[in-house]
């Protein structure tokens, strides 16, 4: 879980990439708002990884899993708590609108984007905290509304209703966060559900079940994507045999480590490796 990076008196923060971006897995309560600028870009979310085009948009919601891969070029990221864009609102209506709009995570293409301005907005609020000029916390605030009514409006976004995943109780982030804890540290070892739910102190059926409703996806699923994300990581830092690192990051035999890397990145680690090799990792945002 990703803390502290947000101002409790002022909670937006923008963050403007370099030309390359890897930052590995992470989740917070806040929205998380992403421009492609330049190039392109590779972002995992839960276990589905996203590739997106020049000019694209990704809205990912509170408590989704996500990580910037290998090939992502110049960002702009915007992070915002929710409660804040609502803070004064009274008409339900008006509630239910703004959690609905961001009750998933969604890709806005760019031609909808530049359609709906939406591209035009991101770049406003990355000039006004660059430059910070007097005023600029309210000028970030009334760009971040002028993007929700333009999201509203235009429709770019499917509007779906899944409030329980936005408005989810802290206690049950707490219980999944000290599962990604648990998994962070024995990702590598041969751990199963019953081990988990022994440590989280939780009946392991009910475990499964809300794992899958906070996160979208399955423990299984989850433990798989962790374990394939720290292989790529080894794949381009470090030079030990694929089969090495495969046994270092918790997989019994080659052929399932290849399976899911490609079913994860679509190449196989060999690929991988070939293909990013030049890359290194940089952890700045």
């Amino acid at each position: 879980m990703e803390i502290g990076l947000i101002d409790d008196e002022f909670p937006i923060r923008v963050v403007h990439t370099g030309s390359r971006f890897h930052f590995g897995a992470h989740w917070h309560e806040e929205v998380e708002l992403v421009y492609v600028s330049e190039d392109r870009g590779r972002v995992g979310v839960n276990s589905r990884t996203y590739e997106l085009s020049k000019g694209d948009l990704l809205l990912i919601k509170p408590g989704d899993i996500h990580s910037f891969l290998p090939g992502t070029g110049e960002l702009i990221i915007v992070v915002f708590r929710l409660r804040y864009l609502a803070c004064g609102f009274t008409a339900e209506r008006d509630l239910q609108d703004l959690h609905r709009l961001f009750a998933k995570t969604a890709v806005v293409p760019a031609e909808q984007a530049g359609q709906a301005k939406l591209s035009d907005i991101m770049k406003a609020i990355l000039l006004e905290n660059e430059t910070r000029e007097a005023g600029y916390r309210w000028a970030l605030k009334s760009r971040l509304f002028d993007l929700v009514v333009q999201l509203l409006r235009s429709q770019a976004v499917e509007r779906e209703s899944e409030p329980e995943a936005v408005c989810a109780p802290h206690g049950k982030f707490a219980c999944i966060e000290r599962v990604c804890a648990y998994l962070e540290d024995h990702y590598d070892e041969n751990v199963n559900i019953s081990q988990i739910a022994d440590h989280v102190k939780f009946n392991k059926f009910y475990l499964c079940k809300l794992f899958k409703e906070m996160r979208g996806v399955t423990l299984l699923d989850y433990l798989n994507r962790l374990r394939i994300t720290k292989a790529e990581w080894a794949l381009l830092s470090s030079g030990d045999s694929i089969l090495d690192i495969a046994v270092q990051h918790g997989f019994n035999n080659l052929g399932s480590f290849n399976r899911l890397f490609k079913k994860y990145n679509g190449c196989t680690p060999s690929q991988f490796r070939k293909r990013n090799g030049m890359d290194s990792a940089i952890f700045e945002r």
